[in-house]
């Protein structure tokens, strides 16, 4: 993603492959796209969640909507696949969790609001890893049923912005001035 479009590029040589507008309401695009089979999920700052499918046709290029979303938009926080099902964070309701199809955009789940601003998610088998910019670390089970946090703790007194790094049972959080290293049992 870049400031005004969705772009694609040839990893060996960096090439330009294809392009699409992708209008943003923040010149701030830092999400990370997900990949879906051969589609890619994105969204932008307060517009809807897209889904674009991306196939080569007669020599060339060519991208088209797959589905589009309103109800899960967000800015700055990223999405984690389990299986076809995408677990993310809406800006929706002063922050909130959900959990989608990833193949049709249905949203299966949204938490209560209020969670946070902005998360870093990391997934590791059917377990959630989201770091909450107050430096909350929530831990989710990756269900279709329902907002499933296990554990809450505390791990950093800034402000996080970095993705919780995990090895093992140790996870790394990256605060605004300190990492941070915590072992879970």
């Amino acid at each position: 993603i870049t400031k005004g479009k969705l772009v694609g590029v040839d990893v060996a040589t960096g090439r330009l492959l294809w392009e699409r507008p992708f209008v943003s309401g923040n010149d701030t695009n830092s999400i990370t796209p997900v990949p879906f089979g051969q589609t890619v999920i994105v969204w932008g700052n307060g517009g809807p969640s897209t889904a674009v499918s991306v196939a080569r046709e007669n020599g060339r290029w060519v991208t088209n909507t797959v589905w589009e979303n309103a109800d899960i938009n967000g800015r700055m926080s990223n999405a984690v696949l389990s299986g076809d099902i995408m677990f993310g964070f809406t800006t929706r309701n002063s922050g909130q969790y959900y959990a989608v199809e990833a193949e049709s955009g249905q949203v299966l789940w949204t938490s209560e609001g209020r969670q946070a601003r902005n998360v870093a998610m990391t997934r590791a088998g059917d377990v959630v890893f989201s770091l909450e910019d107050d430096g909350e670390l929530v831990i989710l089970r990756a269900s279709q049923a329902g907002f499933e946090p296990l554990r809450r703790y505390a791990v950093a007194e800034d402000e996080t912005w970095a993705h919780p790094a995990i090895s093992g049972n140790r996870v790394f959080v990256k605060d605004v001035s300190t990492l941070t290293l915590w072992t879970l049992n």
